[in-house]
């Protein structure tokens, strides 16, 4: 329970920062371009996830506990350069040092969790770390909006108790301990890491594409509802709520039945819908319809989530968890920076509306790679 914990008061800071805080901080304070946010957050996400690999072979050889600790205080750092904003390359600094810091948390989590259960039950048990990342970022967007609407600075001083709360639960064991005790030599280990990660290289166009949808909005959510919609960070929060309730309502009920009828269905519908409400939401100009549409996305990620990181969950190798889950989450991460960048340019170049086409249209092609057959092999794998 402790590392969903850290997990979940991790998130809050990113969800609060990535979403909110450093698009509106930077724009309305720092006078920064959305090419310069866009910027920023990409270069969190980067840090993040190419870090994240040397990160999971420390977890799989030696813990994850102390690389969270002094990666909490990283973030700490970074959340420090991003308010004091003295020039935009500080303020995208700041973004790459709190990105760095949270590079060991997931494959810490992610491989601890998955190494403590069955596979017959790994959608289930990974269902409930998303539930804990999406309450605990959930959280943070919307609490950051309300007290954005007080003070930027009592915002700032939210993320760093966040972060303080963090650090002193890992350091008193909430973090997991080694989870293998990995008898293989260093050489062989890494050639044999070699070949499982080429045998699986259908894979990894998958994992890019999907997050790189996701991250296409992450600049520009926060901006749309204000700049579209009349959104008042309070209201922004509502969206947000409507949105992830559903999610977080369906999360386990959807890795339940990933896990007893297989992770195929789930995948493909959850993609058409997300796909459907991401062609919607720009459409929509009546509040009650766009909260609607965000519901609509938040079921279809419910279903998206266990099924996707259980098929993940299939193919990963027991005395190598820690690191192919690193290499895993940091191609996806890739594609969340990659899009991030890409969501602030289209953006400037096309309009409000066109990011949101975008990570549709990706989403699309994702639907049908899913359902093409390309990964039934490992769907059925166990």
């Amino acid at each position: 329970m402790a590392p969903l914990l850290v997990l979940a008061l991790l998130e809050f800071a990113r969800g609060a920062l990535t979403i909110s805080l450093i698009p509106l901080y930077g724009q309305l304070v720092g006078g920064y371009n959305l090419v310069a946010i866009g910027t920023a957050i990409s270069l969190l996400y980067f840090m993040d996830n190419f870090f994240r690999i040397p990160a999971g072979w420390l977890i799989d050889r030696v813990s994850g506990r102390w690389l969270i600790s002094s990666g909490i205080i990283l973030s700490a750092a970074g959340t420090y350069l991003i308010y004091a904003h003295w020039n935009v390359s500080f303020f995208i600094l700041g973004a790459g040092l709190f990105g760095l810091g949270l590079a060991p948390l997931w494959p810490a989590v992610i491989s601890g969790i998955a190494a403590q259960n069955p596979l017959q039950n790994i959608g289930e048990a990974l269902s409930k770390v998303f539930i804990a990342w999406l309450i605990g970022s959930g959280a943070g967007m919307v609490v950051i909006n309300y007290i954005i609407g007080q003070s930027y600075i009592y915002a700032f001083a939210l993320i760093c108790g966040v972060l303080a709360m963090a650090l002193i639960l890992d350091l008193s064991g909430g973090s997991p301990p080694v989870l293998i005790d990995s008898t293989l030599s260093t050489s062989r280990f890494l050639k044999e890491l070699g070949k499982d990660l080429l045998s699986l290289w259908v894979l990894y166009p998958g994992m890019f594409v999907q997050t790189m949808a996701i991250g296409v909005l992450t600049p520009v959510i926060a901006i749309y509802s204000r700049t579209v919609f009349g959104f008042s960070a309070e209201q922004f929060a509502l969206f947000l709520i409507g949105s992830g309730v559903f999610t977080v309502a369906l999360l386990l009920p959807a890795g339940k039945a990933a896990d007893r009828w297989g992770i195929k269905r789930p995948l493909i519908v959850g993609f058409f819908l997300a796909t459907v409400g991401l062609i919607l939401l720009p459409l929509q100009k009546v509040v009650t319809y766009a909260l609607l549409v965000g519901a609509l996305i938040g079921v279809a990620y419910a279903l998206i989530l266990p099924a996707w990181n259980g098929l993940m969950a299939r193919v990963v190798s027991p005395e190598k968890m820690g690191t192919m889950w690193a290499v895993f989450m940091t191609i996806e991460g890739i594609g969340t920076a990659a899009g991030a960048f890409i969501g602030g340019k289209v953006w400037e170049s096309f309009s409000p509306q066109a990011p949101f086409w975008v990570s549709a249209f990706v989403l699309a092609a994702m639907l049908a790679f899913y359902s093409s057959g390309n990964i039934d092999k490992y769907v059925e794998k166990s």
